[in-house]
């Protein structure tokens, strides 16, 4: 089954009818593997509800046999044999909920770990119309959800139907008529479970829906929390997320009264029944057709046939929000992963790369674009993504960057010089036209093999977690030449922590020059066949972007690379320079022929450097 991005801003509303047999079914497969806890805890369940079942006809038997009579003579044996039931329903018990617990935790390792490898796998598309917080509500809240169907909802509501079962044949075999007015207020307590049930799952649905909402905002805003004060939005940002917070307060108080009243009712309906069974059973026990032993017995077998009762509603809200936990985690498992994962042809692995060409001999082509359409896909209603693609990004693209070249890619905001990088490394899907990558159909090449030949340093940098080192080394195992040639042991020696130093989350302990210098090392450790830079220097101060410049000055003669740029500074020497307007290619040549064709990058090249900025 195939779901689009535009699910995950539609299923916070789905709502789960009755039970889904199919979404059961899928939750089991997760179980079978571990078929062996799941017979332990079945096991344990069945011996601890016969030990329970056990204790109230003991009693009877106790009381029959030697206390109304006056009978001291082996009372001590009974006495114990209850003790032992007693026992052996906690120790059951004990196991059960061990075993059920082990299976827990176990598959949902397998669940998160699945749903982080698909994550992994998905298209860059489907995160562009995701929020970040409803994805990570499907790794929290709604793994957590199907957590407590199998850790305290699944094998504890076959206990329940057992206990019910149990007592209602033993209440049967013990008298007929007392059995019949313990079970007279079942029809109106029926009633009241199927009224108040439905309210409770709508209730339990809308405040999973109004979490989730509360926690996209909770990460959009913490991740955004600069531009939050840049802009002074504190005060609108608080009092969105007061609304949203007091929308979640209400729901869970609107719960909360639900359940004030499903429980004490279902209390005081089970005290009408003990209270009828106290009355008949008391006035058959006056006479003489009822023992006191049976009248006791029927008591405690009553309040144990109503507990169940009283819990299932719980049990049933719990299945019915793990079944829409489900669902969503579900539709995510079923989001189909990005193409370049899908299983490629065997092809030849590209061929090592040859010495640079020397001068005179024929350049090898290395990166073809050839009529290449692109379009992101449109936006449908309340920003989420449609069937039909938006208008073209890319019209018609075509271009050829020789291997051992540095190619450069200039023109306004706009123009889609960042999607051809993005296209380059397969992001995304293109329309129509060929990409090629060394005289091969980038679609044709395993995504390892692609990949591995590329590196991307972006105009924002994004570090992870951990040291300057670990950070480096994501990138490739070429750490020490990487780190020598870029220059970034000049930032490291002001550390006392040098390469250990750690840079925090998104590496925000670092100025932006030097996350963009670790940027620049992670990609050259790859020692890439391709080096890609989008707008690499443009949020660095000059004295960075000197160091830098200096840095490539020695590393892009001989490599192929395809930069974009804004700054004309930074492509001046590059050996084709593509000019991009409104999606299409509209010049190319060096620096020089554009300059003499007095077109679209003169123009730019005029308003850069005299007196345009």
């Amino acid at each position: 089954m195939k779901h689009g991005p535009d699910d995950f801003f539609l299923d916070d509303h789905m709502e789960i009818r009755g039970i889904d047999r199919r979404l059961l079914a899928r939750i089991l497969r997760y179980v079978l593997p571990h078929r062996r806890l799941l017979a332990a805890a079945l096991a344990a369940l069945i011996c601890g509800t016969a030990c329970q079942l056990a204790g109230p006809y003991l009693i009877k038997v106790f009381i029959d046999r030697y206390v109304t009579p006056g009978q001291l003579s082996g009372m001590g044996g009974w006495v114990l044999l209850y003790l032992a039931a007693l026992v052996g329903a906690m120790g059951f018990v004990y196991l059960q909920m061990y075993a059920v617990s082990i299976l827990g935790q176990r598959v949902i390792l397998a669940l998160r770990r699945e749903m982080f490898a698909r994550m992994q796998r998905l298209p860059v598309v489907f995160f562009d119309r995701t929020p970040t917080g409803r994805l990570m509500t499907r790794l929290t809240s709604d793994v957590e959800a199907l957590q407590e169907l199998l850790s305290s909802g699944l094998v504890s509501t076959i206990g329940d139907v057992s206990v019910l079962a149990g007592t209602a044949v033993i209440l049967l075999w013990m008298d007929l008529r007392l059995a019949v007015v313990t079970f007279s207020v079942l029809p109106v307590l029926v009633l009241f479970v199927e009224v108040l049930k439905k309210r409770i799952r709508e209730a339990n649905r809308e405040m999973r829906r109004k979490l989730a909402r509360m926690n996209a905002f909770l990460q959009e805003h913490v991740t955004g929390v600069a531009v939050v004060k840049a802009f002074g939005m504190e005060g609108k940002s608080q009092q969105r997320f007061d609304a949203l917070n007091g929308e979640y307060a209400v729901e869970s108080v609107r719960l909360t009264n639900l359940y004030s009243v499903y429980f004490p009712g279902v209390e005081m309906l089970a005290s009408v029944a003990v209270a009828l069974l106290l009355w008949r059973g008391g006035v058959g026990h006056l006479s003489g057709a009822v023992t006191f032993g049976t009248l006791v017995a029927f008591l405690e077998y009553a309040r144990r046939f109503y507990d169940p009762i009283r819990d299932m509603s719980d049990k049933y809200n719990i299945l019915q929000s793990a079944l829409a936990s489900s669902e969503r985690i579900f539709r995510l498992l079923d989001e189909e992963v990005s193409p370049e994962y899908a299983e490629a042809r065997q092809k030849p692995a590209l061929e090592a790369r040859p010495s640079p060409s020397v001068s005179g001999s024929a350049a090898v082509p290395a990166v073809e674009f050839r009529d290449v359409w692109f379009s992101y896909p449109r936006p449908a209603g309340g920003g989420t993504i449609g069937g039909e693609e938006g208008p073209p990004v890319l019209r018609g693209v075509s271009f050829v960057l020789e291997e051992g070249r540095t190619g450069a890619i200039v023109g306004a905001t706009g123009a889609g010089k960042t999607t051809i990088l993005s296209l380059l490394c397969r992001f995304y899907e293109i329309r129509r036209g060929k990409i090629l990558l060394f005289g091969r159909d980038i679609r044709e090449i395993p995504r390892e093999e692609l990949r591995g030949s590329l590196a991307l340093v972006l105009q924002d940098p994004f570090l992870f977690s951990g040291t300057v080192r670990e950070n480096v080394a994501a990138g490739g195992d070429a750490i020490g030449p990487a780190l020598s040639t870029i220059g970034v042991e000049r930032f490291t020696r002001e550390w006392s922590e040098g390469l250990s130093t750690d840079v925090g989350e998104r590496g925000v302990r670092l100025s932006t020059g030097q996350r963009q210098m670790v940027s620049f090392a992670r990609a050259l450790a790859r020692e890439p066949r391709v080096l890609l830079l989008d707008e690499a220097t443009s949020s660095v101060d000059p004295v960075t972007e000197g160091r830098i410049q200096e840095a490539l000055a020695g590393i892009l003669p001989g490599r192929t690379a395809l930069v974009v740029a804004h700054r004309l500074s930074t492509v001046l020497s590059a050996d084709r320079i593509i000019v991009m307007h409104k999606g299409k290619v509209r010049e190319m040549g060096t620096h020089r022929e554009l300059l003499a064709a007095g077109g679209i990058y003169q123009r730019l090249y005029a308003l850069q450097f005299e007196g345009g900025g």
